[in-house]
Order: C-alpha cells, then sequence, then structure tokens
C-alpha cells in the first residue's frame, strides 16, 4: 500500500502593501484559504504540487473550478539511472562538437535566448530517443496527468539546455547563461527532465511565480519545492511536468552545471475552450505595458508622474500653463495600476483565471480533424508550366 504524504504551504507575505488595496480589496485581494499544496506517493516517489488559488470560487465569469488539473506540478522519476547518464553523454558530445552550449540560441528562441540544441539536430540524440520509446513514454504520462487523449498531443519543441554559474569555465569567449527570465512557453504542456547529477551544481531548477511565497512547514530537505518557489527534483532522470502557461524560468545556478531535456507540447484544440487564451494573453499585455512604463519611470530616476495630454485632466485645471496638479485620484490610481505587486497579483488572477477555463470537459471536446494527405503523382513540365515561380531556362 502506497504511503501518501501530503505538506501544506501558506503564502506567508501579502502580495501587495495593504494600503494599496483598500479601493481595489474586492477586486486584488487573493482569497484568505488560498494555499499551497504537496502531496507525496513514496512507494512512486511522485510529488504533486498544486499551487494556490488566486480567484474566489463565487466569481460568476470563471467556467472550471479550482484546483484544475493544470494547477498541479508533477515531480516524478522519469528515465531509468543508465538512460540519463546515456543522454548526459550524447548532450555533452554534440554540444563540444558542435559548440551548442558556447552561445546564446537568438534563432529559436527569439523573446527568451537560451543555450541549448534542438533535438533533431543531434542524429545520435534523436537515434536514442527512438531507441528507448521516449516520446510514447511522456506523451503517455502528460496524458495520465491532464487527462488529454495522446492521439491529441504533439512537440512543439524540444531541445538540451545548459545552465552554467558564473565562472564556471575560465574560456572569456563563451556567451552562456545561469538562469532564465520568467516567460510563458507557447505550449499548453511543458516538461522538463533532469540529466545532470544534483551534486554536479547548486542552485538552479525551474521556479514558477505563483509559488513565490511558499513557507515550508516541514523539513525543506523532504521536498522538491525550495524557496523562492523553485522545483529541484531529487535525481538526475527526474521530469518535471507543468501547464506552459504558468509564468516560470530558470532559477539561477551558483555552482556547476545543470543539463536540461526540455519539451514544448501542442494540445489539439478540439480540447481547448475558445477565447480562453486569447482573454488571458490580452490581459497580460496590458500588465507588461504598465511595467514597462514604470521601469521606465524609475530606470529615468523619475519619482513624479508626468501628463504628456491635457485631455486626461479636468477641463478647469486645463489653462494653468504646465503648473497643473495631478488629482489626487488620478495620482492614485496610477501609482496602484504601477506597483509591482498589484501587477503581479493581476497576472496571477488571469493565470488562475485560464487554468481553469481553457480545458473543456471531456463531453464537450469535439471530434479530431485528422489531415488528409494528397496523393503522389507524376507531373511533367507541362502540367508544372505556369507554377513555377523564378524558373529560368
Amino acid at each position: 500500500m502506497n504511503s501518501i504524504q501530503s505538506t501544506a504551504f501558506c503564502l506567508n507575505q501579502p502580495l501587495a502593501p495593504q494600503s494599496l488595496f483598500h479601493r481595489h480589496r474586492s477586486r486584488l485581494a487573493p482569497p484568505a484559504a488560498s494555499a499551497i499544496s504537496i502531496d507525496y506517493d513514496d512507494e512512486s516517489k511522485h510529488h504533486t504540487i498544486t499551487i494556490p488559488s488566486f480567484l474566489s470560487d463565487d466569481e460568476s465569469d470563471i467556467s472550471g473550478t479550482y484546483p484544475s488539473l493544470l494547477h498541479k506540478i508533477h515531480v516524478l522519476p522519469f528515465l531509468e539511472p543508465e538512460e540519463s547518464d546515456r543522454m548526459l553523454k550524447i548532450a555533452r558530445a554534440y554540444a563540444e562538437a558542435s559548440s551548442s552550449w558556447d552561445q546564446q540560441d537568438s534563432t529559436r528562441h527569439v523573446s527568451y535566448q537560451t543555450v541549448d540544441f534542438a533535438v533533431e539536430e543531434s542524429v545520435d540524440m534523436s537515434q536514442y530517443l527512438q531507441d528507448i520509446s521516449f516520446q510514447e513514454r511522456i506523451f503517455g504520462l502528460l496524458s495520465e496527468e491532464y487527462d488529454v487523449d495522446v492521439e491529441d498531443l504533439s512537440f512543439l519543441d524540444l531541445f538540451c539546455a545548459s545552465y552554467e554559474a558564473s565562472g564556471y569555465d575560465d574560456q572569456t569567449d563563451r556567451e552562456t547563461m545561469d538562469r532564465l527570465d520568467f516567460h510563458r512557453d507557447g505550449s499548453l504542456l511543458s516538461f522538463t527532465v533532469l540529466l545532470s547529477q544534483p551534486e554536479d551544481f547548486e542552485g538552479g531548477g525551474t521556479i514558477f511565480d505563483a509559488l513565490r511565497d511558499a513557507a515550508d512547514e516541514s523539513d525543506q530537505q523532504s521536498t522538491v519545492l525550495k524557496a523562492p518557489g523553485s522545483i529541484q527534483p531529487l535525481n538526475a532522470g527526474y521530469a518535471t511536468l507543468h501547464s506552459g502557461k504558468l509564468l516560470h524560468g530558470g532559477h539561477v545556478v551558483t555552482k556547476g552545471q545543470r543539463i536540461v531535456l526540455v519539451g514544448f507540447v501542442d494540445v489539439d484544440l478540439r480540447n481547448m475552450r475558445e477565447g480562453a487564451l486569447g482573454s488571458a494573453a490580452k490581459e497580460w499585455g496590458r500588465n507588461d505595458v504598465r511595467e514597462f512604463w514604470n521601469q521606465r519611470r524609475l530606470k529615468q530616476q523619475k519619482a513624479a508622474w508626468n501628463i504628456s495630454n491635457m485631455r486626461y485632466l479636468p477641463k478647469k485645471g486645463r489653462s494653468c500653463l504646465g503648473k497643473c496638479s495631478m488629482p489626487a485620484s488620478l495620482l492614485e490610481s496610477i501609482e496602484n495600476r504601477s506597483n509591482p505587486e498589484i501587477i503581479r497579483e493581476r497576472r496571477l488572477r488571469s493565470e488562475d483565471r485560464l487554468l481553469r477555463d481553457i480545458m473543456l470537459p471531456r463531453a464537450e471536446r469535439g471530434e479530431k480533424i485528422e489531415e488528409e494527405l494528397g496523393e503522389w503523382r507524376e507531373v511533367s513540365l507541362e502540367d508544372m508550366d505556369g507554377l513555377m515561380i523564378g524558373w529560368e531556362e
């Protein structure tokens, strides 16, 4: 019989100074019961971390309930020791031969450049993954944990990434990375498989913004969740499964080198509620704009806000020759909207709403539409006449 342990984590810090919430309390304050929980199966060594709720269940425009399957992060053994060891050797050999880990990739990952190589670029890695039925195994695991048919899953990207502590290598011409900023993946589901042994590096792990304020009330060494919200698997070969729409990043590696296999997994549209992702992306975009202007103001060392368009001021004060005072209510609203903790709270609320809403119940999912491929047939030059562009005799 499996031994299952459950650990409660409380949010030990308010998400923003309470004085800033007095006008927006019902809209922005996190639910009092919000908590992180960890369930652990001793036999399978499977950790399930459930991120906290940032919404009230009685909000009328929410389609799903909390927690959804997408609120859960799974950390568990996936590869056999000899498999992870073999993959690590293949990855290092290819990276050395191709110099893939000597510079950041600005072609495949434009917004968040990483030090990596695509698995498809390495013949040896591609062949080995095929030999051990990697795709079938990881898709089967994702299907089981997130209730999506295997046939509805496909790789959007699969790559081996390297995180090196600053000063790990004496070569000064290498452009490596020791962390990755917070971001969201292009896929609904994502996973990371640790290839390095934990003793080969310090720090690292996948860090989640929603887990930032967790206070572990048990032995820190008994869990994979470390402050400030970083998931650190116990051994090489462990997989971390999560929704790619959770705001996450690569926690800083302070010593050594951490090597991981990362996958972005697409989910067929028939499983998803139309418009849910678009609504969330729109709100995240608004918050990015708020954050941009606030960071720009702080960078310019301006403590005050300036209004360049007088139409936002009351008509009575527009003729004061540049010395108009900003109405107190307007100033308060601007300060509230630009507060980093309130921006973070807005992001987390939108994220929570998406995780509840985006997946359709099985009864509401349509039929999978198979792509039909045409038949091959021989064609003559006469058949192709007028279809070839730039043809020269």
